[in-house]
Order: C-alpha cells, then structure tokens, then sequence
C-alpha cells in the first residue's frame, strides 16, 4: 500500500488505526514534530508489512515521524 490508495480506503485506515487523533477527512492537515513539516492524510505513506498490519509513516523524506509525532497544526487563520 502506499499513496495509490483511494482516498476513501485511504481514510479508514487512518480512523482505524491512529489512536491519538480523529480523521474526518484525508484533507485534514498535520504537523510532523520531528520534520517539522505541514502535510495532509493523503501525503502519508501507508506501508503493508508481511502481517497484513499497515505502518503510516510521514511523508516527509528520511523522516520516520509517526502517529505521536503528529499533531494537529496551530494555524491561525
């Protein structure tokens, strides 16, 4: 798996499987705390490891930010 997914495959797995934060959209943006970068839940890399379980991690290149590392941005609009 990875960013070929369908934006509606693409959003129940991040509803299922990001225990911190809601998903309504794969629209909605966050910021990585280790990169330091602003990307939404289509930009995230979904990876299928040999149990089936996918792995997300950031989109950012050589970052390995997670699910922790993520938090919704403080935009001030």
């Amino acid at each position: 798996m990875d960013t070929a997914l369908p934006d509606s495959r693409r959003l129940k797995l991040l509803q299922k499987y990001d225990p911190l934060k809601h998903w309504w959209s794969v629209t909605e943006m966050r910021f990585c705390k280790k990169c330091e970068h602003l990307f939404t839940g289509r930009d995230i890399r979904i990876l299928e490891e040999e149990n089936q379980q996918p792995k997300f991690h950031c989109p950012t290149f050589d970052c390995e930010g997670k699910f922790e590392d993520w938090e919704y941005p403080d935009l001030h609009l």
